[in-house]
């Protein structure tokens, strides 16, 4: 726990907490709805472990606001002082759905069972989905003290998603350092708009008591508007209490390929000039922000076409393509002042502890990623390592 936020080590990787989203309701029907409502938001909210205080705070914040007769917030509760309820928010209090007792946050099966549940008793015309506990960016998120410190990895964080069935019109991960390209290419196919921070993420998360307040006004808003307008209730919370160090982006998903598309041809680029290139890639590679070991994509695509050390016109073209693509993609960034060149998303490219952070068990994880295949930089991360 840090003086202002809450930060915590997990695998040599620093990996901190955020909080959670929005909520809902009067009072929960006591079966399942036939006619779906506008929204029902279905929040994962792992407290087992040193966070559960700040669990039941946002929970409280919840509350404030509660549910409306179109809007269903559904929460799945873990604290590490009890079981697990499935509990829906009204505005004063809650309803427990179903007491699940004891699970493992850390098992897709859990993420899987929220999403059927909450889709089953409360249809809606949209859905969102937000993930609260610690975040690691690849190396997963959602651990699970009482569960042998268990944990999503990327690839169970997929599969629960996917067992859900439903493409959710936004996905929020609130959890530290999670907005890279390789954790967006996780929800492919199951999210139109995801909202995520590079930087770790304070326990104090999201002003919900303004975002349940401004869904619950405007509840036929969609995914886009939704999305937008969490990131800028994020942002005005920050700046009116001044804290530092923060950062909030959205990716618009219909970019996705565009951009996993350009950084193949800039990783092929880099791969073919390594052996005349190799020098100047890794200055400018110790020159860019990079949280958790993950570099500002922009950013370093931007040094990489503006350097002078640099005289192959494919690198520099494709690297102008990758700020091209970035941008179209994050259709809303802030950070506080005092964090620079940081433009809403990440890509893995450690420069410490190489032989950890891409030795033989973490580049096998990388590959078996739909971002790996899709983008080709585990190749350029192979090459660039080699030539070190």
């Amino acid at each position: 726990m840090g003086g202002t936020g809450l930060k915590r080590s997990l695998i040599g990787i620093a990996a901190a907490l955020l909080m959670i989203m929005p909520v809902v309701a009067m009072c929960a029907p006591a079966r399942a709805e036939t006619v779906p409502d506008q929204w029902t938001v279905m929040v994962y909210m792992d407290g087992d472990n040193n966070v559960e205080s700040y669990a039941l705070k946002d929970l409280e914040e919840m509350k404030l606001t509660g549910s409306s007769t179109d809007v269903n917030i559904v929460v799945l509760l873990d604290t590490l002082s009890g079981p697990a309820n499935l509990l829906y928010v009204n505005k004063g209090s809650t309803t427990t759905l179903a007491a699940w007792g004891e699970v493992n946050m850390g098992d897709p099966a859990t993420l899987t069972r929220l999403i059927t549940d909450s889709k089953t008793l409360y249809p809606a015309d949209k859905y969102s989905l937000v993930v609260w506990d610690h975040g690691g960016g690849i190396m997963g998120i959602c651990w699970d003290d009482t569960s042998a410190s268990d944990r999503l990895t990327m690839a169970e964080f997929r599969s629960g998603i996917a067992g859900g069935n439903t493409v959710f019109d936004v996905i929020v991960l609130n959890a530290c350092v999670m907005a890279t390209a390789e954790v967006a290419h996780q929800v492919t196919g199951y999210a139109d708009y995801v909202i995520f921070s590079q930087e770790n993420m304070y326990a104090l998360g999201f002003p919900y008591d303004q975002v349940t307040a401004d869904l619950e006004a405007q509840p036929t808003m969609d995914g886009r508007t939704m999305a937008l307008m969490m990131a800028q209730d994020y942002t005005d919370y920050y700046i009116s209490i001044g804290y530092s160090g923060v950062t909030i982006s959205v990716y618009d998903m219909t970019q996705l390929t565009t951009v996993a598309n350009a950084i193949k041809a800039f990783a092929s680029a880099q791969v073919s000039t390594m052996s005349t290139n190799y020098k100047a890639f890794m200055k400018i590679r110790h020159s860019v922000p990079d949280p958790n070991n993950q570099a500002d994509l922009v950013t370093y695509a931007q040094l990489v076409a503006a350097s002078a050390d640099i005289t192959s016109t494919t690198v520099k073209t494709t690297a102008g393509a990758v700020v091209t693509a970035v941008n179209a993609a994050i259709i809303y960034e802030w950070h506080s002042d005092d964090v620079t060149e940081e433009n809403g998303l990440g890509i893995w490219f450690p420069t410490k502890s190489v032989t950890y952070y891409w030795g033989a068990s973490l580049e096998t994880m990388y590959r078996a990623m739909p971002f790996s295949a899709a983008s080709g930089w585990a190749d350029f991360l192979d090459s660039y390592y080699a030539k070190g």
